[in-house]
């Protein structure tokens, strides 16, 4: 019975793991979109945050199912409270990347073509947030936890960035200032994204030590 319950328990870590995969590649999809040449791939971003909702509702089941399926000891309760922490946090995700792949319509039925250097090293470095920080739950891995929270200092300091050029764009030119307001919203939603993932890290935290991390 106990094999069965591992067994069940380390599916629902591959469960999470996909549905980080799925965040990511939606990241990914929804900072090409802002390309007007690749409009295409806001709606199949859109498409992969519908498919993030339908995973939710699958985990947080499978996450019941294993509570009620025997008495979880303390270390099982925290796995699986984890978990439910945690998908709350990579479907929030999803609407961020929603939200982005809207704004980024908005950009190309503007006919703009915005300049996206340090919006998309933002994309990169909260998609591989969130992976490593379900990679880090996975593996029961503190280390790696610990350097999902510190990358989250590199994901702020290119906000301000972003922020700082973007108003100084709408202070100098005012026939941009719609481009820089969406775009600063873009870059927002994306510190969003890695603060998710620092949540995420941080239950990863919680499954070893038992201590609750503060959270974003």
């Amino acid at each position: 019975m106990r094999n069965e319950f591992n067994a069940e328990l380390r599916e629902l870590g591959m469960l999470l793991t996909d549905m980080a995969s799925v965040a990511e590649e939606a990241i990914d999809l929804v900072t090409a979109s802002l390309d007007p040449a690749k409009q295409g791939s806001a709606q199949e971003a859109l498409s992969l945050t519908k498919n993030m909702d339908q995973m939710e509702r699958e985990i947080e089941n499978r996450c019941v199912k294993l509570l009620l399926k025997q008495q979880p000891v303390a270390r099982d309760l925290r796995v699986i409270s984890a978990a439910m922490k945690m998908v709350t946090d990579l479907q929030r995700i999803g609407d961020q990347c929603a939200n982005i792949a809207e704004t980024s319509r908005f950009l190309t039925a503007r006919g703009e073509s915005p300049k996206l250097e340090k919006i998309r090293s933002m994309s990169v470095r909260s998609g591989a947030m969130v992976k490593q920080a379900i990679a880090a739950y996975v593996a029961n891995d503190l280390e790696a936890a610990d350097r999902v929270v510190r990358l989250d200092d590199e994901v702020d300091a290119l906000f301000l960035e972003v922020k700082g050029e973007l108003v100084d764009l709408i202070a100098g030119n005012r026939r941009e200032a719609d481009q820089a307001i969406d775009l600063l919203m873009t870059a927002k939603y994306l510190e969003r994204i890695a603060d998710h993932a620092v949540n995420i890290a941080q239950w990863a935290i919680y499954c070893v030590t038992g201590e609750i991390q503060p959270t974003n």
